[in-house]
């Protein structure tokens, strides 16, 4: 039990940098410096404000020094990466597989950021998933998908830009989870991403921008397959 408790713990701190990545390339900074500190009043954060889930919930959301409410975005993928983590860590057993499927779930989530974001993605990401996915299941037919994803992503051909109604890449991870899972899953992920995105945008419509991105959907819809 204890070597789950560390994968999640684990999960919850890489799910903090993950934020602290989007939020600085949102804002033009470094990854690197400054240190984390508050974007209302500028103040260094110490080690203690920086735990993640715990020092939010201590805090009860807010700076320590100005009182302003920090966004629950980072809170929420802290604990997202954290259970995700968890999970692999249970179902998975071979070394190299957990390394792989660890991986896998850190891009995916970070894609899914990315596009909330900024409705759109680094395309080179969903071809290193494809990589992965390819010497995960090597076989001729994921070879065959794997050479028409990368086609498409290093070429001004996407197929995202042919299909109506899918955004930027859409298609392009869907091509990464037939590597990764098979053809024969896609049914099941793309029914899970459009019922998860039909339902929150019927309960929030007053939120919902005019442009979906549908990516954290079709995310949603690959975890909930067996790893």
């Amino acid at each position: 039990m204890l070597i789950h408790s560390y994968f999640f713990i684990i999960g919850t701190i890489i799910g903090s940098f993950l934020t602290l990545c989007i939020d600085r390339i949102d804002l033009g900074q470094s990854i690197i410096r400054p240190r984390s500190h508050c974007f209302t009043c500028h103040h260094l954060l110490r080690t203690y404000d920086l735990i993640p889930i715990l020092s939010y919930c201590i805090l009860n959301g807010k700076c320590r020094y100005c009182k302003q409410p920090f966004p629950p975005n980072s809170c929420l993928v802290e604990l997202a990466l954290g259970l995700l983590y968890l999970q692999i860590s249970f179902v998975t057993y071979h070394p190299l597989s957990l390394t792989m499927n660890l991986l896998i779930a850190t891009i995916l989530i970070y894609l899914s950021l990315d596009d909330l974001t900024h409705t759109c993605v680094n395309v080179c990401l969903i071809g290193a998933l494809g990589i992965l996915g390819l010497l995960k299941h090597p076989s001729t037919i994921n070879l065959l998908l794997a050479f028409f994803l990368l086609i498409s992503i290093f070429s001004h051909f996407q197929f995202s830009n042919i299909v109506k109604g899918f955004g930027e890449a859409d298609i392009e991870l869907i091509f990464v989870f037939a590597i990764l899972h098979g053809i024969q899953s896609l049914p099941a992920i793309i029914f899970f991403a459009s019922l998860t995105c039909l339902s929150f945008t019927l309960i929030f419509q007053k939120i919902v921008p005019r442009q979906i991105p549908f990516i954290p959907y079709l995310a949603f819809g690959y975890f909930l397959l067996p790893f």
